[in-house]
């Protein structure tokens, strides 16, 4: 059993053909019973049973214990292919009644039905009476998997509306979900204001589903009843479970608001689903979903029927739909575009944000006489700055032309920062079809916000690896070399911006050499160490510890990583504080597009402190993806948004963020993004603690010119403000040298000298293609705490923070971070 969930007692069946689970207050005293409800399938006719958990806390736990499991009478199928229940005063003697669904799957034509059970009591018994099964009309089905009902009224007149919801399954093809509404049911749930047509689900993705569920339920608080759809997608291996919300349901079925989480767009981006956390089946066989309120807010509870080798069982959770920032989080979509794909994202040390994209996945762009042509809007690279007003909030630098007269595409190369607060861009396109890798680099200067070339590179490089050593020199490896071949740069070379020269260095014989954009962090004592991840390559190559110090370069395997063929755009990071040497792999999918293959959830740590370090698996993410990206947040926590579930599959985005707590082992799921963050997207940390999320093209795009397209190319900036920033006031940096040396003990000014819990330097971050391998927390050693200052030390060890600009954060004893202070820390 997965974390979150909680077991449904006394579950028996070996097979189900069926599910689903309803709230209600059953006793009259304002508490919540849950309702749960499954089809047996025994061999030969099949049986419903529903049993009630009373009165349940607010974690689903019911105070007053389990019914027995109740047969719903005259079940007559033979074969079942869904089943559900809903709760409502249907006769409206002011007490709840029971409705039961189902769909026959006899020889033939499928059927659906339902029948009312009225006055349904605490202890399960019907105190009323059983009405006879009634029979949905135009079921078409011939296949179905699963459906479920709902009843609300739906247009204020005191009837309710019988909302009915099945999968059609067609065989070898796509899925379709429909659903219909029965108008003004009368005392006997008879439909008396006549059926809608089917209306179709948009976005149906699924070719084959394990479980589905509806509710009605205010879901925004704005006095209109919203539909919640719900499905399990039976996916080749581990299933997931997804959901959305049609805001604003008329009595005719009709959606006026939109689909929730992309209310207000059209097109294919109105086609996203929601993940329900934690999915652990491998098989289902059934499922459902309730509304439910407490203490004003409204939550979700769902529920599955897991099928695992033997006997079946039953679980279910709570899941908030209510908007609370202090717990989830909130987004902030601006209104403004970035005007490139932010395919490279990097935080200056001024605080102003550059995004570079070159020629950004697009040949036709690369290949144009106007590629770079910064008077017709066809910029190489952009410099955002968060403190200024639009329009005057965008700088476009000039583009800078390589030998060959061509502009130098930055699209795939790698990048670093120097320790002067230059950033180093290494690699890059020279060629498409085959990609070719560049042997220019190029430096951005902050206080210019210009570009210029820095010395050439042996060999080519595109998909390449760069990170910043403890001297300041900043290493290159992997990448597709400039030949056309293709073939892999499986050297390395270290950059000295006091040469502007490069540096060879060559693998040992017997090593198969690093993928492209292979992970790399910097140890402590200054050996390098590979995770495993790595970005569309085919070249499967173990963790491992590279020493740079032996001539050929040499490695030590490093064992123990799940999931090694599936570390695909994963993401990866070195936990918090960078003192720990914890290095955590997380996600990922297989290599090559398009793939039959879902992403993972695996989450690996690895303590490179001991003398033979292994990988240890920790809790899984809540939600499967790869292409994500994680960021380190200065409270300890490690911050992942985006990706998808497959690669580059938007209907399947992951719009939900989730945090990783390192002390408790835990994720904990976050707000949702309307802005689906796919291939060639970005994160990063900005000063005040926030996250910016930018970029996206999952699909190449044949135009020129830059393009609002957000299928082909995202230009919308989104901002996430975690949850600490809703937990009271901020710690303040009132005064601190900017220029600090390795040793050196500091004085931090502050007011909330005494209430300092961690008192850290972090990296700016500099990322593209779901890795940042310069980004790290550092903490520093406090002495003394008092009357307004801060005393601190400064780690001595160039290699645990490599000399360069630094973010300075406090962070109270509330966990609450305070605006950034920019640090530059050298050797003196």
């Amino acid at each position: 059993m997965a974390k979150g969930y909680l077991q449904v007692p006394d579950w028996f069946p070996w097979q189900n053909q069926g599910g689903g689970v309803a709230v209600a207050d059953l006793t009259g005293t304002g508490e919540n019973d849950l309702v749960v409800f499954m089809v047996d399938s025994p061999p030969g006719q099949k049986t419903g049973y529903y049993k009630i958990g009373r009165n349940i806390d607010a974690t689903g736990i019911p105070g007053n214990g389990w019914t027995a499991w109740n047969p719903v009478p005259d079940w007559f199928p033979w074969e079942n292919q869904g089943g559900a229940i809903a709760i409502a005063d249907v006769d409206k003697d002011g007490k709840p009644d029971l409705v039961v669904f189902m769909i026959d799957n006899p020889p033939g034509q499928n059927e659906g039905y339902y029948r009312v059970a009225t006055s349904l009591q605490a202890d399960g018994t019907i105190a009323g009476a059983w009405g006879p099964w009634i029979a949905i009309p135009d079921w078409f089905s011939w296949e179905n998997q699963y459906g479920a009902i709902a009843l609300a009224d739906l247009d204020g007149d005191g009837n309710l509306e019988l909302v009915v919801f099945m999968v059609d399954h067609p065989g070898n093809q796509q899925n379709r979900a429909i659903y219909r509404v029965g108008r003004k049911l009368d005392a006997g749930g008879n439909v008396t204001g006549g059926w809608t047509p089917w209306l179709d689900v948009p976005g149906w993705f699924s070719w084959e589903n394990q479980g589905t569920g509806i509710a009605i339920a205010d879901t925004q608080s704005s006095g209109k009843q919203d539909l919640i759809v719900f499905q399990i997608d039976g996916a080749v291996n581990q299933k997931q479970a997804f959901y959305k919300i049609g805001l604003d349901i008329d009595i005719n079925g009709n959606i006026g608001g939109g689909w929730l989480p992309n209310p207000g767009a059209s097109g294919p981006v109105n086609l996203s689903w929601l993940g329900a956390p934690a999915w652990f089946s491998w098989q289902n066989q059934g499922g459902g979903i309730a509304a439910l309120e407490r203490d004003g807010k409204l939550a979700m509870v769902v529920m599955l029927i897991d099928k695992p080798p033997g006997q079946n069982a039953g679980y279910y959770r709570i899941l908030p739909l209510d908007k609370n920032p202090q717990r989830d989080g909130q987004w902030d979509v601006q209104t403004f575009h970035s005007g490139v794909v932010a395919v490279h994202a990097a935080l200056l040390p001024n605080g102003k944000v550059l995004l570079f994209a070159g020629s950004g996945s697009s040949f036709n762009r690369f290949s144009s006489p106007d590629f770079g042509n910064v008077n017709k809007g066809i910029y190489m690279s952009v410099v955002w700055d968060p403190a200024a007003q639009p329009p005057n909030n965008f700088f476009h630098p000039d583009t800078l032309i390589a030998a060959d007269n061509r502009p130098f595409d930055f699209f795939c190369g790698g990048d670093s920062f120097l320790p002067d607060g230059r950033l180093l861009s290494a690699g890059g396109t020279v060629g498409y079809n085959p990609y070719r890798g560049r042997r220019d680099a190029a430096l951005f200067d902050p206080e210019s916000q210009q570009w210029t070339f820095a010395g050439q590179m042996t060999h080519g490089r595109w998909y390449p690896a760069l990170i910043t050593l403890g001297d300041g020199r900043i290493l290159a490896a992997s990448g597709l070399t400039e030949d056309l071949d293709s073939a892999h740069n499986q050297t390395v070379e270290i950059y000295s911006s006091a040469s502007n020269q490069w540096e060879l260095h060559h693998f040992q014989p017997d090593f198969a050499g690093l993928p492209l954009y292979a992970h790399l962090f910097l140890l402590a004592d200054g050996r390098i160490f590979f995770d495993g991840g790595r970005m569309d390559d085919a070249l499967l190559v173990d963790p491992c510890i590279i020493d740079l110090t032996t001539d050929p370069v040499g490695t030590i395997p490093v064992p123990g990583m799940t999931g090694r063929e599936m570390r695909n755009q994963s993401a990866s990071v070195l936990l918090p504080p960078a003192q720990d040497q914890r290095v955590m792999i997380m996600g990922g999918g297989p290599q090559g597009k398009p793939n039959q293959t879902d992403a993972i959830d695996d989450v690996d740590v690895v303590d490179l402190k001991v003398p033979n370090p292994g990988f240890t698996a920790v809790s899984p993410l809540n939600l499967p993806r790869l292409h994500l990206n994680a960021v380190l947040l200065p409270d300890h926590t490690v911050f992942v948004n985006g990706g998808s579930l497959k690669q580059e599959d938007e209907p399947l985005a992951r719009l939900q963020a989730e945090i990783y707590d390192p002390a408790t082992d835990t994720w904990t799921l976050m707000a949702a993004s309307g802005v689906p963050r796919l291939y060639h997207s970005t994160a990063i940390l900005l000063p005040d603690a926030r996250v910016l999320a930018a970029g996206g093209n999952p699909e190449a795009t044949d135009k020129v010119a830059w393009d609002q397209d957000p299928v082909h190319e995202e230009m919308r900036l989104d901002i996430f403000s975690p949850p600490y920033l809703f937990r009271g006031p901020r710690p303040t940096i009132t005064g601190a040298p900017a220029e600090w040396q390795y040793g050196q003990t500091v004085q931090i000014q502050t007011p909330d000298a005494g209430n300092v819990r961690w008192a850290s330097l972090v990296r700016n971050c500099v990322t593209t293609h779901s890795f940042d391998g310069s980004q790290r927390l550092v903490d520093l050693e406090i002495d003394s705490q008092s009357n307004g200052v801060v005393t601190a030390k400064v780690t001595d060890n160039s290699n645990l923070a490599p000399p360069g600009w630094y973010m300075l954060f406090l962070v109270n004893q509330s966990g609450v971070p305070s605006i950034a202070r920019w640090i530059r820390v050298s050797s003196g």
